[in-house]
């Protein structure tokens, strides 16, 4: 089987019976895709049976040296790339797994950095200040991040039927399209928009 044959099925099948996020699916394409684009740039063959270690190996090594890519975004297509053999090798399309031995690239551990309450409560006063159009919008977004702890893209995609004012919460759909029940904090309440 070719590989791009290969990769339109594994793409259907996290989207359609897996249910991945529409985000998650798009990821695993792109890497997938620049896979096939590097073997392709480079006259390998692009039979799912013909695909060594050692072209995964020169792949990563082209993301690392040629393309200046962060260890992290080559450890993503190394997971994608996991991710597809898995599929191939249970659904017969694939004799043998490329990824067995390919491993992941050192990458420094960031802790994270956070706000002192000072830095937010700084931030909030701004927000209230603000008298432009996208103010409130604005002051409102900024205080669903910090009081209920959802991600930036469940705050994107939230609608109005999420929020419940009168038992005070909002149901948001998180990754793996698992729903949970967060409470809406005061200060979100008494701002100017609700």
């Amino acid at each position: 089987m070719q590989l791009k044959a290969a990769i339109d099925e594994f793409i259907l099948y996290i989207e359609i019976e897996k249910n991945y996020s529409t985000h998650t699916v798009t990821s695993y394409e792109y890497d997938l895709q620049h896979f096939l684009e590097f073997l392709t740039n480079h006259q390998c063959s692009t039979d799912l049976n013909e695909i060594t270690k050692t072209l995964v190996r020169r792949f990563i090594r082209y993301e690392l040296s040629t393309r200046h890519q962060q260890a992290r975004s080559v450890n993503r297509k190394i997971s994608s790339l996991k991710s597809f053999t898995k599929f191939c090798l249970e659904e017969k399309y694939l004799q043998h797994d490329f990824m067995t031995g390919i491993e992941t690239p050192k990458t420094d551990a960031k802790l994270p950095v956070y706000m002192t309450v000072k830095d937010l409560q700084q931030l909030f006063h701004s927000l209230e200040q603000d008298r432009s159009r996208l103010a409130q919008r604005n002051e409102l977004m900024f205080k669903l991040l910090v009081t209920t702890g959802m991600r930036r893209s469940e705050l994107v995609s939230l609608t109005w039927e999420q929020l419940d004012f009168t038992n005070e919460t909002v149901k948001i759909y998180g990754k793996g399209k698992k729903e949970r029940l967060l409470p809406l904090h005061p200060q979100v309440m008494h701002s100017n928009g609700l």
